[in-house]
């Protein structure tokens, strides 16, 4: 066992672990995400982390949350270097939360977009879950600002899967457009351009619990259920 195997295991916390169960239900997490990312960042650019990357499969899911936060966290002018990564990582993905904790710290995406929504688009077409999951989080993290554009949305829309965490991820970005792109995303709804109906109502309903859509959208928003 390594040294970051080590410090992984003990900052395992069995309290933690009943909790996380209840939310992470494929895997069993016991360090916390604020620890893992510490770790992560502790060990990153080092000779012992980069062995760490190279070490697939892990033996833990918070061995590849540690994994997944250290991508972020590599000082690199190479963009490509970390893809590789990403990609040697990507299989390895079980389960929503190691997916989304490494996209979310994936900062080198804001320098980089025209190269990440290539590669995001790619990933969408994989079917695997957790790697079509990581492409659409992509698009919810960074593409939903100063990078949208419509085309996106009819993108996502027309994804259509069983899959729970992928649809849970599609819902969550539509209501996440709504928020950010209104009249654009509304218009996708409206049209019933989402072929997936309980995305589409998924969408509408987390609208909905959102303090950041008025009241008036949201009575508006609850006429397009399907």
């Amino acid at each position: 066992m390594n040294i970051i195997e080590t410090e992984i295991k003990k900052n395992a916390d069995l309290k933690y672990q009943e909790f996380s169960q209840k939310v992470i239900k494929e895997v069993k997490v016991q360090v916390r995400a604020k620890n893992a990312k510490e770790i992560a960042k502790k060990y990153a650019n080092t000779v012992l982390g980069q062995e760490f990357l190279n070490n697939l499969p892990h033996n833990s899911a918070d061995e590849n949350n540690v994994h997944g936060f250290m991508l972020g966290y590599i000082k690199t002018n190479d963009v490509y270097e970390i893809i590789n990564k990403i990609e040697a990582f990507l299989p390895y993905i079980d389960n929503w939360a190691t997916c989304d904790y490494t996209v979310c710290n994936l900062k080198i995406i804001k320098n980089n977009t025209n190269i990440f929504k290539k590669k995001a688009k790619k990933w969408l077409k994989n079917k695997k879950c957790y790697i079509k999951r990581f492409a659409i989080v992509i698009y919810l993290s960074y593409f939903l600002d100063n990078y949208f554009e419509e085309n996106d949305l009819l993108l996502l829309s027309k994804i259509n899967t069983s899959d729970y965490y992928v649809n849970m991820a599609l819902a969550w970005y539509f209501s996440v457009a709504l928020v950010k792109q209104y009249e654009k995303t509304v218009n996708i709804l409206k049209d019933k351009k989402i072929v997936n109906v309980w995305v589409h109502n998924k969408a509408i309903q987390k609208a909905c619990e959102s303090f950041r859509i008025c009241e008036n959208n949201k009575m508006y928003l609850k006429t397009l259920k399907r």
